[in-house]
Order: C-alpha cells, then structure tokens, then sequence
C-alpha cells in the first residue's frame, strides 16, 4: 500500500474522502466535520478491491493544518486521522504518521480526537477543549457584546437565533476568588432582559480548571469534545521501535 501525499483535492476525492469520514462516524458514534478544511491530506487508497472486500474508494486518511502558534520555536501541525472500520489495527495509521514526520520536520505535531485517553495510542496526552451548553430557565435578550463591571468583563455573540455563545469571562486579578465571575454570569443569565434565546454555549481548556468549576457550577454541562495529543515519533533501538 502506498501512502499519497496530496494539498489540493479534486472533486471525487473530496466526496470519498466525506465517505470515510462519515462511515467512521456511524462507525464509532462521533460527529467529526468532513468539511475537509485542511492544508495537506495523506490517504491510502482502496487499489484492490475484490481482495480488500472495502467498496469505499480510501482505507485511510490523515488530514491537518498549521495551527497559527508555535512552540519551542517550531511551528505546529494540527492533525486527525480516519481508518477504515475493516482495516483497523493493520498499520495504516502509522503508515500515514511516518510519511508525516519525514515531510514535515522540525515542526511540532498534535493530534486531535473526540475522546479523552492518557495515551492515545503511544502519543501523551495534553489537554482537552470542552464544549459546554446550558439552557436558560427562561428566554432572555442579547446581553450586548462586551458588558463591563466594576471587577470585570464578559462577552458574548450570536449564535443562531435561539443561542448566545459566551466567549470570554475575565475577572481582575484582585478580585478572583470572590465569586464575582458567578456574580457576573447570574447577573447576564438570571436576571437579563426576557427575550428570545433560550440557551448559552461556550468553549473552555481543561487546564482552566476554576473557569470549568465555575461553569459546572451555573449549571453548564458537556456536549462535546476535543482531545490533543502530542504526536511524538517512537525512539528507536538497534532498528527497533521502544
């Protein structure tokens, strides 16, 4: 099997390609985009179909983009990957990581998954992105995009007619640890404006730990999630992987 290095796509590729992404979604019980958004595309296709028995075009595909930061100085790869159902566990994944690493040294990978494991694989674990939700217990009007207080801010925008989504809650360092961003919240959510949206939607990093025990604490729960992995090639030994 051959590993195919691919930045643009043609039309029927971009279609097989959402074929293996939503096949494994059925498969698996997720939801990832087949938007296909991404600056390089590694697959492995389907060349002998009657001895694979797979009618799907691809047995495999990894997919990513730069990330827009850098660590230690180098830049960094977001990745993800899709393995047909049938071929899991025969290398093909690792087949696609390994032409990665020899295309794109010196930058730093990260691998990205709808579950949480310490080990993803070989690959340590980083952090993970929660996407939490809350419905109102009553509807309420567009707080306005930036609303001020004496001890902080928070904001928020549209997004669809029936949700907000908070993207940022700061608090001033000299007042944190004094409940004021909980006081915020309430104040927005528990006494807003009566109007037409009904739920609150927001994204926070696991490592924020007292932004996730405020949220669990308003009521917010889990609907989604991302997990990162560092995508570190294995030391080798006489040849051998260890």
């Amino acid at each position: 099997m051959e590993v195919l290095l691919q930045l643009e796509l043609e039309e029927e590729e971009k279609q097989a390609f959402q074929d293996l992404i939503l096949l494994c979604n059925r498969e698996d019980g997720t939801n990832y985009d087949s938007g296909l958004d991404y600056d390089f595309f590694y697959s492995i296709r389907n060349e002998e179909k009657k001895e694979s028995g797979i009618k799907e075009e691809y047995l495999a595909l990894l997919m990513g983009y730069k990330l827009g930061e850098q660590e230690e100085g180098q830049d960094i790869l977001l990745c993800t990957a899709f393995v047909h159902p049938s071929m899991r566990g025969q290398g093909l994944f690792t087949m696609c990581m390994e032409c990665l690493y020899d295309d794109f040294r010196g930058k730093k990978i990260r691998l990205m998954r709808k579950e949480k494991d310490e080990h993803f694989l070989h690959f340590p674990y980083i952090y993970t992105e929660y996407f939490l939700e809350k419905t109102l217990e009553r509807p309420i009007a567009f707080p306005g995009e930036r609303r001020g207080y004496p001890y902080g801010e928070v904001f928020f925008s549209p997004y669809n007619e029936k949700t907000l989504y908070l993207y940022g809650l700061m608090v001033e360092n000299r007042f944190r640890g004094q409940g004021k961003g909980e006081e915020i919240l309430r104040d927005c959510l528990d006494r807003g404006e009566a109007g037409v949206y009904q739920k609150v939607i927001l994204q926070v990093d696991s490592r924020n730990r007292a932004a996730m025990r405020l949220y669990t604490k308003m009521g917010f729960q889990i609907k989604d999630l991302l997990s990162y992995y560092r995508g570190e090639r294995k030391r080798k030994r006489d040849g051998k992987n260890i």
